[in-house]
């Protein structure tokens, strides 16, 4: 028997849950890193924190969600076992008249997963997107394009805005609006330390993001190169240079990939990032 609990405080969720995500820290960097930044900032407005425990109390799974965005899902449970969480996850979501726009978790569970909510809910669900989660620990010795990496300075908001809202566009489930994503870029530009283009000549042809720490790691995204700079080695360049800074202060980088884009796995990989696991993102529809 499973029970359900929902926490308001991120910090005592963070207690409860830190253990277990931290089995598979790198695995677990979209949860682990979403909580480090609900402890240290109020950039998330009314997250969902749901702990799933054993009766012993022993955490077993844990769902975040930060509306409009899919609920992130850890569950360290038999597979038969998930049926009986996803009964407890409905009755919570019908008792406060929510609604789950999909799964994000690792695949076999993010199926488990869909196919219940399916099953008790008569609800259809569509793949969104086949992910991989994988792990840096040394940069290979790669080839670099000309230019170099930079940080992005004030000024150059609407230019990152433009790019943001084209990254979005091609990858995010939720939509951007043009004064989201200048807002986005403003605050990345005030608040974040490792936003860089890779610049030729003066000019930005790519980028690339460090953010949401775990405890020994760092994730690398919103990697964007606009069409028109595409094929001539810039993402390689500044996810490589990147990496290799962000390594002076963290044991490791992890990135989630689109399997689909064959060419973004083939460059993180000759980088020297290593698969850990799949994951998928479904939509419930």
């Amino acid at each position: 028997m499973y029970k359900l609990t929902q926490f308001k405080d991120a910090v005592a969720f963070n207690d409860k849950v830190h253990s277990l995500l931290m089995e598979d820290e790198a695995a677990n960097n979209l949860p682990l890193g979403l909580l480090n930044t609900m402890k240290t900032s109020d950039k998330y407005k009314d997250p969902l924190l749901l702990l799933v425990e054993e009766e012993s109390g022993l955490a077993v799974g844990s769902f975040i969600m930060t509306p409009p965005h899919y609920l992130v899902s850890t569950l360290k449970v038999e597979k038969d076992e998930i049926k009986e969480i996803v009964l407890l996850l409905k009755v919570f979501f019908d008792d406060f008249h929510l609604t789950i726009p999909g799964f994000v978790a690792e695949k076999e569970t993010a199926l488990q997963l869909t196919r219940a909510w399916s099953h008790v809910t008569g609800a259809g669900s569509r793949i969104r997107m086949n992910q991989r989660v994988y792990q840096l620990n040394k940069v290979n010795d790669v080839p670099v394009s000309e230019g170099k990496m930079v940080p992005v300075y004030s000024g150059q908001e609407s230019l990152l805005a433009n790019w943001i809202s084209e990254f979005v566009a091609d990858t995010e489930v939720v939509s951007m609006s043009g004064d989201e994503a200048l807002n986005r870029a403003k605050d990345m530009i005030d608040n974040e330390a490792y936003v860089f283009f890779w610049e030729v000549d003066g000019q930005p042809v790519s980028m690339a993001r460090g953010a949401r720490r775990t405890d020994n790691g760092i994730t690398v995204n919103f990697v964007y190169t606009p069409k028109e700079y595409r094929k001539k080695g810039y993402a390689t360049s500044v996810v490589a240079e990147l990496s290799r800074f962000l390594l002076k202060d963290h044991a490791f980088c992890s990135l989630y990939t689109d399997l689909d884009n064959p060419t973004s796995n083939k460059i993180y990989m000759e980088i020297g990032y290593r698969p850990v696991c799949d994951s998928m993102m479904i939509s419930i529809v």
